[in-house]
């Protein structure tokens, strides 16, 4: 089966009129001319820009050849599973490519102080200074992180000279969490209130198109695989781009360790300082949390305490076990 004549680019399937943005958006990513995205249409046999979409509840995201001009032309052809499968593969950015991104609005890059968003920084930076285009670093502090990434985040973005924003959640992790309960596997409430909700609300303040930069990359899951580097973010309502969705672990590593960074304090401490909001987190997690920050520690005690019914952010062999017992071993 090839691939379909055409989307309906005006329709609404989210009620919130994600088409008609996707539409447009994808209109000004055609208009790019991006090297790394340009395929040929088993369909219409025409070159056009390769550009994801999201849907509710599809986790790999159909693709959609796109074929604009400057006179108003619009078509997205939709490609089969298995004309996406191949043509996901290869979608890649070059430098130039990623130059050309910087024309599509203002650059954000989302900025956590981890090793592939630090690489991320950098290499934009590297790309934004020779074509004198100004950056802004733009980092979700979610409250319930290390004090040591917030000071590692500004250090980071003055040696680079790079323009830093802060957001926060309304109301911080631990107060949240008392009222909602603690995040687990199937309540994830805390990516998108404390990550994703103040970004959006920053982003719909600001005038024109706005473009962020992520640093996810393909190697990191077989999800994260199906990637393609450019699509309209449905919760940002931004063009969402990740330049470098190719490189390897230690591409990245080598990238950073090249550039004579200073180095995130949180390395030597056992375990990750971005985020404490609980989910995914060990035995062992919980015990450097308690050496080394006591006190945040003591706040997820309180947390615990507050819930109603035996809810503990640490379970083992299917039964919770309290923080608070941790701490007579």
């Amino acid at each position: 089966m090839g691939a379909s004549s055409s989307a309906n680019a005006g329709a609404t399937s989210d009620g919130c009129g994600y088409d008609a943005l996707w539409a447009e958006a994808a209109k000004r990513i055609g208009h790019a001319d991006l090297a790394g995205l340009r395929v040929r249409c088993p369909s219409c046999h025409r070159t056009g820009a390769l550009v994801s979409k999201w849907q509710a509840k599809t986790p790999v995201k159909p693709l959609f050849i796109v074929h604009t001009n400057g006179n108003g032309h619009f078509k997205p052809c939709k490609l089969d599973k298995q004309e996406a499968e191949s043509a996901r593969h290869k979608a890649h950015l070059t430098p130039g490519d990623v130059i050309r991104t910087f024309a599509l609005g203002k650059p954000y890059v989302l900025f956590s102080g981890g090793k592939d968003s630090v690489a991320t920084l950098l290499y934009l930076q590297r790309l934004a200074e020779k074509h004198h285009v100004k950056l802004t670093a733009l980092h979700a502090d979610t409250t319930a992180g290390f004090p040591e990434v917030e000071d590692y985040v500004r250090e980071v973005c003055t040696v680079l000279d790079v323009s830093l924003v802060t957001v926060r959640p309304q109301r911080d992790y631990f107060e949240t969490a008392k009222r909602w309960g603690i995040p687990g596997f199937r309540s994830r409430w805390c990516c998108e209130t404390l990550k994703i909700a103040p970004i959006r609300r920053f982003l719909a303040q600001q005038k024109g198109h706005c473009v962020v930069y992520d640093g996810i990359r393909a190697a990191e899951s077989n999800l994260r695989a199906k990637y393609v580097p450019v699509w309209f973010h449905p919760s940002f309502r931004c063009i969402s781009i990740s330049p470098i969705l190719r490189w390897s672990h230690q591409d990245t590593l080598d990238y950073v360790a090249s550039a004579g960074l200073p180095r995130n304090p949180t390395e030597d401490l056992g375990t990750s300082g971005e985020c404490w909001c609980g989910a995914y987190k060990s035995r062992c997690d919980f015990e450097a949390l308690l050496n080394v920050h006591p006190e945040i520690f003591d706040k997820l005690v309180e947390v615990e305490e507050a819930q109603e019914g035996d809810f503990t952010f640490l379970y083992e062999n299917g039964q919770s076990v309290p923080l608070s017992t941790l701490r007579t071993r």
